[in-house]
């Protein structure tokens, strides 16, 4: 009788995925600095990662709930608080004013639909506290749909879906170091400086 196939270590492959992934991030931005081609080729490494829904599962990353409907899962990050990577679930009716982040990033769809919402300046900042800003372009984010955001880059996302979105997010520098992001309010014409991201989801045998 043939023996039963073991079950894969899913965490240790998982750490081996991610490292072996940021790594090459580290070496792109090391060799390119951070401009558009750089984070072009960024965002087709953390593209790959969508494949790989086995080592994100449920067990680990539950999806989020009534109670918490968003959820930032902490996957890595570099000591010095750079290479940030999140997984990041929403409830469907998830949405976000326009803002901007200090830092390039790329979000990269493994579940669900999230509309992403890319803008442009129309005011020449004159004026401190106002701000208006007009949608460019859309692009859709499913499974296996990445973008790229240039530190000034302003976007707002949406899920109106039916389904908890579970993407990833890697940024230049941990959510919890951004203490100058912007964010717009496109009815008032204004835009305000919010806090950094302080409730970062951390996972035992996954992050610190």
């Amino acid at each position: 009788m043939a023996l039963a196939q073991q079950k894969p270590d899913i965490a240790g492959e998982r750490k081996a995925v991610l490292a072996a992934l940021l790594a090459d991030v580290r070496a792109i931005e090391a060799a390119k600095g951070i401009t558009p081609a750089a984070l072009e080729d960024i965002r087709e490494k953390v593209q790959a990662l969508t494949a790989r829904p086995d080592l994100f599962g449920e067990e680990t990353f539950p999806s989020p709930t009534a109670e918490k409907p968003n959820v930032i899962y902490l996957l890595s990050e570099d000591p010095d608080g750079r290479f940030a990577l999140y997984l990041s679930c929403g409830m469907p009716g998830k949405q976000t004013p326009p803002h901007d982040h200090t830092t390039w990033a790329i979000i990269a769809g493994m579940g669900g639909e999230e509309e992403n919402r890319i803008y442009r300046r129309t005011d020449d900042g004159a004026v401190e506290g106002k701000g208006r800003v007009e949608v460019v372009r859309t692009k859709m984010l499913r499974r296996g749909d990445s973008i790229a955001y240039m530190p000034d880059d302003i976007h707002s996302i949406h899920n109106f879906g039916s389904t908890p979105t579970r993407h990833f997010h890697l940024y230049g520098r941990s959510l919890e170091q951004l203490p100058g992001r912007v964010q717009y309010d496109t009815a008032a014409g204004t835009y305000k400086v919010f806090p950094a991201q302080p409730y970062i989801t951390r996972v035992a045998g996954v992050s610190a």
